[in-house]
């Protein structure tokens, strides 16, 4: 009985000196044995992160990555390679959780079902979910929908959203939904009539505005029909790498840098002018808890 005992305590003992080693191998030590930092991001999400013509990644986002990137080198001492890997609503919550990339850095709203799978940074940005239509469209807020075409990204929370109010009859009779793979797919569909709005962050439609070879034709209508605080997305119970990327980010913020990325792309002069709302400074703020210097 006594042998017996120990041997039980002692297989005890093995799982749980297995399990340590299991969990002490974590995003850090992961991106240090392959020697590159890969992280999702997003192709047409401007003015957060696009695939340029000439073969680069730009966007405030891609640009706070690469932040990261220096203190994933500095947190390993060592050179390591970062990758962009494209994703989209639909894959990149899967491949952070399965481990197939280290992060995604683009536009995600962080949710409590999401969070339930993966983990997020703190907020980065503030927006929330409005209406992409052709300008003079009889569509000005989602009561206009009813009947109507309206498009989405598959897996996104404006999906949801339009689901939800369809069921809830703030959109009576409901909308005609459809789902897209990624925005510019959607912004094509709307172009050539098959729908009659395109539904996403009114940051990103205004990105998608801006960046079409006809701006003057296109207008963000509808109020808020959700609030969403974009965050990066990290891997589930890592918190040495979530503390290395919530660390960074409160620098940035705490040095000035990260309003310095902010008026580069969403400033008067940058990419998509979004001005930022004193919702979302204050927020900033509150977040950046007070750091050594």
């Amino acid at each position: 009985m006594k042998k017996h005992l120990v041997s039980i305590v002692s297989m005890m003992v093995v799982g749980l000196m297995i399990t340590g080693v299991a969990s002490a191998q974590g995003t850090l030590e992961r991106i240090s044995k392959r020697g590159e930092f890969l992280v999702g991001a997003r192709e047409g999400s401007v003015p957060f992160g696009f695939y340029a013509k000439d073969g680069t990644w730009g966007g405030f986002s891609m640009g706070i990555a690469k932040e990261i990137h220096k203190a994933v080198e500095k947190k390993l001492g060592k050179s390591v390679k970062l990758t962009f890997k494209p994703v989209n609503p639909k894959t990149r919550i899967p491949l952070v959780a399965n481990r197939t990339i280290d992060m995604v850095c683009g536009s995600s709203t962080h949710t409590v079902p999401r969070d339930e799978v993966v983990d997020f940074s703190i907020t980065v940005f503030l927006t929330g979910t409005r209406l992409l239509v052709p300008k003079g469209s009889p569509v000005k807020d989602f009561d206009d929908l009813a009947n109507r075409r309206v498009g989405a990204a598959r897996g996104s929370t404006n999906e949801a959203a339009v689901r939800m109010a369809n069921e809830a009859g703030t959109i009576s009779p409901p909308a005609n939904l459809m789902v897209f793979d990624e925005h510019t797919k959607g912004f094509l569909a709307l172009r050539q009539g098959k729908i009659d709005a395109y539904c996403t962050d009114g940051s990103l439609l205004s990105g998608m505005k801006q960046k079409a070879p006809d701006p003057e034709k296109w207008e963000v209508v509808g109020r808020l029909l959700t609030y969403d605080p974009y965050a990066f997305i990290v891997p589930e119970n890592d918190s040495n790498f979530r503390d290395l990327v919530n660390f960074t980010l409160i620098e940035l913020i705490n040095s000035g840098k990260f309003f310095e990325y902010y008026d580069k792309w969403m400033g008067p002069k940058g990419a998509v002018p979004i001005p930022m709302t004193d919702e979302y400074r204050t927020l900033l703020k509150l977040q950046a808890w007070p750091w050594p210097r």
